[in-house]
């Protein structure tokens, strides 16, 4: 017997990512297939590459990775971590604290510095935990934190690192594009984001920016360790890509498509307008929130990500009920809890191609329309009007 699998899409996805993603990329995935040899493809990739770069304001080339964002993120710590060293974590949220069982996995002899994930850490924190750990080799953290919509203070962090010769690892996949990021200014080490978050885009890579210190230790590392060179964790095969056009492995080719594409709507906007507009779509969002009556998670305005906005599910409302009367009567699905916060909170993405006025106001109105139809009182008109006006007061449409 054959089954015809047709899964239901909702005609808006603004989830905490991947979201709806650019017209322009969902045409570009479409081209014909290429050899990745070619001297016409190497030439794209070197393009993504430059763009790339200027994203995550570096001289140095971003390496794009086939395999989500974790990938990434383990190849850090198989590259920078030997069996002993003392590394800092910071678990401001789910992402943050699984952190620690990567570490551990390499053998690092992990300092979880752990606060409710309602909230950031402060460069205080770090000061004091570096300061009782000065033997620390790599402190990782998660600079916007999508499972609590929260983000941390990646400047004030990386650069206090850089400064007592800790390495540092960065979960950017939710804040490259949607935040500042200045990967050499700020003196980041390793710095992962996904195309499928504020790029708009779509997942299956990770762009891992390194700096020349992490390379160094990289070598240091797999040399003392005797891990395998040619694993895909390791970052050593990456330095022919960097050194002469030569990327080691097939590259997800539709993916670069779509990407290059991406790429090219950050470039044409510009990377601080892209910013902009994302603080702009972030405001919005809290505003009318706010002013529908509700909650936010996040526990102060300086704390709140870009990229996702958190709400405190009322009492009495059944969080999956929500979001499924969203997605079957609406169209647009929003994502729920993850771990201890499951069912507690709703978080609305406001990324990529998402970021805009007019999904923030379709969002808010499905989002108020339906707690209505459950029963919850929300002043709708007035998050409406407090959103369109936090847009109008900075022209960002």
């Amino acid at each position: 017997m054959t089954y015809a699998f047709r899964p239901h899409v909702p005609e808006l996805t603004m989830a905490s990512g991947p979201c709806s993603i650019y017209p322009q990329v969902l045409a570009a995935m479409g081209t014909q297939m290429v050899h990745h040899r070619t001297d016409d493809f190497v030439n794209l990739m070197r393009s993504v590459s430059d763009d790339l770069s200027t994203l995550f304001r570096t001289t140095r080339r971003v390496l794009p990775v086939e395999g989500e964002s974790i990938l990434g993120l383990e190849m850090a710590a198989y590259n920078l971590v030997e069996p002993g060293d003392v590394c800092i974590n910071l678990a401001s949220g789910y992402y943050g604290a699984g952190y620690a069982k990567v570490l551990r996995g390499y053998g690092g002899d992990v300092v979880n510095v752990a606060v409710p994930y309602n909230t950031s850490v402060t460069i205080e924190q770090v000061r004091a935990t570096l300061d009782a750990h000065p033997d620390a080799k790599v402190l990782a953290f998660v600079h916007s934190e999508t499972p609590s919509a929260s983000e941390n203070p990646m400047e004030a962090i990386c650069r206090e690192c850089h400064t007592r010769g800790v390495l540092t690892i960065v979960d950017s996949v939710s804040g490259v594009g949607g935040s500042d990021v200045r990967f050499d200014e700020w003196g980041v080490d390793v710095c992962v984001t996904g195309p499928q978050k504020c790029l708009g885009s779509t997942p299956g890579m990770s762009l891992v920016a390194v700096s020349d210190r992490a390379w160094e230790h990289a070598h240091r590392v797999i040399a003392d360790t005797g891990r395998y060179e040619r694993s895909y964790l390791c970052l050593l095969p990456w330095r022919s890509w960097v050194e002469r056009d030569y990327v080691p492995y097939t590259p997800p080719i539709s993916s670069i498509y779509g990407l290059k594409a991406a790429l090219d709507i950050v470039m044409s906007e510009g990377v601080d307008a892209v910013i902009a507009r994302h603080e702009t779509a972030a405001r919005a969002t809290r505003a009318g929130i706010r002013a529908m009556g509700l909650d936010l998670w996040v526990d102060d305005e300086a704390n709140m990500a870009n990229s996702v906005t958190a709400v405190t599910v009322p009492d009495g409302i059944d969080d999956t009920v929500l979001r499924g009367l969203m997605d079957d009567r609406y169209g647009l699905h929003i994502s729920g809890g993850l771990g201890e916060e499951a069912g507690r909170l709703v978080r609305i993405g406001h990324m990529g191609y998402t970021a805009s006025l007019q999904k923030v106001l379709t969002a808010l109105g499905a989002f108020g329309s339906a707690l209505a139809e459950l029963g919850h009182p929300v002043d709708l008109t007035a998050g409406l009007e407090a959103a369109a006006n936090v847009a109008a007061k900075t022209a960002v449409q």
